[in-house]
């Protein structure tokens, strides 16, 4: 009767018989493309400047939440030496872009290094969505045909009687 080597003996002899029958190695996963675009771009930034997109992600943090709701940046134009920040704002918020733009640059400078945009010009335009809802402080008229009032004594009231007459005028007229 033949006797079972120990394991080790076994589990080498099995190891030395697959070894010499394998093939080729197996097939090492792909190398990461977030560290490859980082190495092409990382040296871009440097030579470059930072991008728009850099700047949307952190536009918040660098000129506070509520002219963020206002504004975005869209490009960053480059002729000679100079770097301009494009911002296009909604309403006031671009003349109180104007009167923040030394802080702004200084933030943008802050966060993107040397190569930071030394100029800002803000155009006017929609920047985010304006909003749905009407602002808090403003409340809804209501026609007086609506709240049951028979004589229009303010100003309100009797505009917005006259502004009743003349819709329920043009429905009439438009009726075949």
């Amino acid at each position: 009767m033949k006797r079972k080597p120990p394991s080790s003996t076994l589990e080498a002899a099995a190891s030395a018989y697959i070894g010499s029958r394998r093939g080729r190695r197996a097939i090492q996963p792909a190398p990461s493309a977030g560290r490859a675009a980082e190495r092409v771009l990382k040296p871009l930034t440097r030579q470059f400047g930072i991008g728009v997109e850099q700047l949307r992600e952190h536009w918040p943090e660098i000129v506070g939440k509520r002219l963020a709701d206002w504004s975005t940046p869209k490009t960053v134009q480059r002729s000679g030496g100079i770097s301009t920040l494009v911002i296009e704002a909604r309403g006031p918020a671009g003349a109180i872009l104007q009167a923040e733009s030394r802080r702004i640059l200084e933030r943008i400078r802050t966060h993107s290094g040397d190569r930071a945009p030394t100029r800002l010009r803000i155009v006017q335009g929609q920047a985010s969505k304006p909003a749905d809802a009407p602002a808090a402080g403003v409340k809804k008229l209501q026609s007086s045909s609506h709240t049951g009032e028979t004589e229009a004594t303010t100003p309100e009231a009797r505009l917005l009687s006259a502004l009743d007459r003349f819709s329920r005028a043009i429905h009439r007229r438009d009726e075949p």
